[in-house]
């Protein structure tokens, strides 16, 4: 029960730096959205659902490939910052638990940075429900690049070292969903120390604990971004998987 409350807890840390979230988080590339739509068999003007959108990183991209996209997102906050850059989404505060959509209403979904958050076994076949037949789900994760000198560093300080953003055991299955490709998309942003502690300090990790720990752990981080430069190139993988609807 305590890891349960623990992950409840660091789920909705995010709604209390949703301003923050908005402009330090990445967004995500279009060729990873284009190849879940080849995937999933999805044409401009099909109907998706964003679930799990914080403030619409993702859901702007949709927006822009052409779908007419449905946001569902369970934090307030997160969700006016949604409304506010991507006006031309249907938006609805919602868990994606309980998706407020008819049965078979959506082409496909997709959830970015988020279903790692779910309760599965409740979100799994909520989001069957709400796809029509021969529908899909796509999952996307932005990471780390360990093979940058910078990331490799930082992976060992942070802690995410050796880590994937996802757990291959807790993706969908049977009866539910198949598995029908993944893929890792590679891009490249400029960063700088000021932007990297930004970023982090969206994260759940650091939300959740004293604001003493967090300055102590931000400002490590700094020190360490500091030793290569003001400005550097930041790689970073996308990860990409796609299912298909049982």
């Amino acid at each position: 029960m305590s890891e349960i409350r623990n992950r409840a807890e660091r789920a909705r840390s995010f709604e209390t730096v949703a301003q923050e979230y908005e402009r330090h988080r990445p967004d995500y590339p279009v060729e990873a959205v284009e190849w879940a739509a080849a995937q999933l068999g999805l044409e401009p003007g099909a109907r998706v659902l964003d679930v799990g959108a914080g403030t619409g990183k993702l859901t702007r991209v949709l927006v822009a490939a052409g779908f007419e996209t449905v946001a569902v997102e369970p934090g307030g906050a997160m969700l006016d910052q949604l409304r506010l850059v991507v006006p031309e989404a249907e938006a609805h505060e919602a868990p994606a638990e309980a998706i407020p959509l008819p049965d078979a209403s959506i082409d496909a979904a997709f959830a970015a940075q988020a279903f790692h958050w779910f309760d599965r076994e409740r979100a799994l076949p909520e989001l069957q429900r709400v796809l029509r037949p021969g529908g899909g789900l796509a999952l996307l994760w932005n990471w780390w690049d360990e093979r940058d000198p910078l990331q490799k560093e930082l992976g060992e300080l942070v802690g995410y070292a050796g880590h994937e953003p996802y757990r291959e055991e807790e993706l969908p299955a049977a009866p539910w969903f198949r598995d029908v490709g993944r893929t890792v998309v590679e891009t490249v942003m400029e960063s700088s120390p000021d932007a990297l502690v930004g970023y982090l300090a969206t994260a759940s990790d650091y939300l959740v604990v004293s604001p003493e720990e967090r300055e102590r752990a931000l400002a490590a981080v700094h020190a360490l971004a500091s030793k290569y430069g003001d400005r550097f190139a930041m790689p970073r993988l996308t990860y990409v998987f796609a299912f298909a609807r049982l």
